[in-house]
């Protein structure tokens, strides 16, 4: 059974070395010597990520080399842990990214992915007076700290022209948020799927319509440098696969939800409901792409998040 963290919701004012070193220590997720196997590729996932999707369009079948998976709540841990060395590749969204970078911790983009649809989002109580996102100004918003949903909040605040604090920003985990809104605690919630789904399906919760362009909605497989050096071969190889899996997933989405909802244990018809309104498709890395992740950079930056200016070009490779 793969490892798994519990939705540690660590500070991102750590040093990212000591927040990857904690997350290792608190999961126990996997022994340096499997690690240091060349045949091995240890992969990072998230829940509602890409094991299911693999397994569900035969892409693990056949594989020849060993995988072994290791559970986490959202991209931030993820991404700490492959800065650590304690993974070798791992999937995760286009802000969180960012935050590796201010530490030059060795963790690149290797392929990349688009979602298209309402994959993020910001969720309220179902009879909430919340109708946009002008509405937010002034109110309190959870989102987990450097993630894409608090990218989507500085994104529209700045077409706004407001400032930075024109909302009020709760720092909570994927699952806190939950919590949080479904409380009274806080007044709205910027996440995106599985959760938000399930937040409309078992909390009566509502989706607040926001203008798509806010994100880019980019995602990357991330490999490590010590994984391209010695594992690039299987990085090459993963990669492929993923690409292919998310072209099936297209057309093959209630094959894809059964085991999706089998490894997630989220009910079948909130994964039903954010498959069916989102797709994510390969896109290559390229001049323009990378343009918009420094656009993303230059956002955090200007929000006081950075505490320097980040150059993104240096940290894809491509396979």
């Amino acid at each position: 059974m793969p490892a798994s963290i519990k939705d540690p919701a660590m500070s991102l004012d750590l040093p990212l070395s000591r927040r990857g070193a904690l997350a290792i220590a608190a999961a126990g997720l996997v022994s340096a010597c499997t690690r240091g196997s060349p045949r091995t590729l240890v992969i990072g996932d998230q829940r509602g990520g890409i094991q299911a999707l693999l397994e569900a369009s035969g892409q693990l079948r056949d594989v020849p080399y060993a995988i072994q998976w290791a559970q986490f709540p959202n991209a931030a841990p993820l991404i700490e842990a492959l800065a650590a060395g304690a993974i070798d590749t791992g999937v995760g969204g286009d802000a969180p990214f960012i935050f590796s970078l201010q530490a030059d911790a060795g963790v690149k983009a290797i392929a990349a992915f688009r979602a298209k649809g309402d994959a993020v989002t910001v969720m309220v109580p179902g009879a909430s007076a919340i109708r946009g996102f002008d509405d937010l100004l002034g109110k309190r918003v959870a989102t987990p700290r450097g993630s894409i949903g608090h990218y989507l909040l500085l994104a529209g605040l700045k077409r706004l022209g407001k400032p930075f604090d024109a909302i009020d920003i709760k720092f909570l985990s994927p699952s806190d948020g939950r919590a949080a809104l479904a409380s009274g605690a806080v007044d709205a919630w910027a996440i995106w799927d599985p959760y938000a789904a399930i937040g409309e399906l078992s909390d009566g919760m509502r989706i607040v319509p926001i203008d798509r362009s806010l994100t880019p909605g980019l995602g990357f497989v991330f490999g490590t440098d010590a994984a391209l050096r010695d594992k690039r071969p299987l990085l090459v190889d993963l990669s492929a696969r993923f690409a292919a899996a998310r072209t099936w997933g297209e057309t093959h989405r209630d094959a894809y939800a059964t085991m999706l909802t089998r490894q997630t244990g989220v009910p079948i018809a909130a994964t039903r409901r954010y498959l069916n309104r989102s797709v994510n498709v390969p896109v290559p890395i390229d001049a323009a792409l990378i343009a918009e992740e420094q656009g993303i950079a230059d956002l955090f930056h200007a929000a006081g998040l950075l505490a320097r200016p980040v150059q993104v070009a240096p940290h894809f490779e491509k396979l």
